[in-house]
């Protein structure tokens, strides 16, 4: 997003700040490299250095603020009293827990000096702030844990997982001819949300001959084990064991920002073929499952999606492709 600005903007663009877990250069913008999903010491540190920036802004200046579903771990002060070690033990419980993004955020404002709308207090500056949704709904409330959302600074979503989605539909739409975004609001636990897919999947294979079918969202896991893995390739291994994939049915699930929980993938395929590969290697889907390390399953497979941070952020995907 600073990329972008400092490419749109040009000379009228005269400085900033860009915050992200990737390394990077910019020409007028200052990068600093943060953590994700955990808050860490390099959090507290750039966060400081970002409100130092702020503080120099005049009255009269304009600012445009660039806000992206990690800030809710790369910026962050916890608030007085709460020592960062303290602050990371309730992360990774939260993290763990299963729940929703949406009470997931409204703790991490109610223990920061950051978040919901407080960082805004740091400028006298009037501004914008452009949003890549990574929530459901588009609340603004939640996304980044809200960091400039007091009441009086404009926000607006520029790209959502509706966006993205349309743009999966007319890109497949040369492939098949039936292609339909079934929803972009998938959001249960992956238990159910197994069940939900497998059902509608099964509507569409009785009708059609060939098609597509996009949903978008956000399922939730319980970290079990030690394994490596996340709620995409979670929910990819709970479908392989419903076999709903076929010799003309394959799928593919992942994440938009290229990261899927604590592993290098952001998703998994699945394919017919995959059926006889576990049964070759032996390979127990269960215990993987029971263990957390759906990646290590998918690894081991050959059908892990590892592409590497993507730079951006709106959601999940699931594709299911019928031909």
């Amino acid at each position: 997003m600073a990329k972008v600005c400092e490419e749109v903007l040009g000379e009228h663009l005269d400085t900033g700040v860009a915050i992200s877990h990737q390394k990077g250069s910019l020409e007028k913008v200052k990068h600093y490299r943060s953590t994700h999903p955990l808050v860490s010491k390099k959090s507290l540190k750039v966060t400081q250095k970002l409100i130092r920036h702020m503080e120099t802004l005049e009255e009269d200046d304009f600012f445009i603020f660039c806000l992206s579903g990690g800030a809710s771990a790369m910026i962050e002060k916890p608030v007085y009293g709460l020592s960062l070690e303290d602050f990371e033990k309730v992360s990774v419980a939260l993290l763990g827990s299963g729940i929703d993004i949406k009470a997931l955020n409204s703790v991490r404002k109610a223990i920061s000096e950051v978040k919901g709308g407080k960082l805004a207090k740091h400028t006298k500056a009037r501004g914008v702030v452009l949003v890549l949704s990574d929530v459901i709904g588009d609340d603004l409330k939640t996304i980044g844990s809200a960091p400039m959302r007091n009441g009086q600074i404009p926000h607006y979503v520029i790209a959502n997982n509706r966006m993205a989605l349309e743009k999966a539909k007319k890109f497949m739409a040369k492939e098949v001819d039936r292609v339909k975004i079934v929803t972009t609001t998938l959001n249960k636990p992956s238990k159910k949300a197994t069940k939900y897919l497998v059902k509608e999947i099964q509507k569409y294979d009785k009708k059609y001959d060939s098609f597509v079918l996009l949903f978008g969202g956000e399922t939730t896991t319980k970290v079990k084990g030690s394994g490596q893995g996340g709620r995409n390739q979670e929910l990819a291994l709970r479908l392989l064991l419903e076999e709903v994939v076929s010799k003309n049915i394959s799928m593919l699930i992942a994440g938009s920002d290229g990261i899927d929980g604590n592993s290098p993938a952001t998703g998994a395929f699945l394919e017919f073929d995959m059926y006889k590969e576990v049964k070759k290697q032996g390979l127990n889907p269960r215990e993987y499952l029971k263990n957390s390390d759906s990646y290590g399953f998918f690894k081991q497979l050959g059908y892990d999606f590892t592409i590497g941070t993507t730079g951006t952020n709106v959601m999940d995907f699931m594709m299911v492709l019928k031909k």
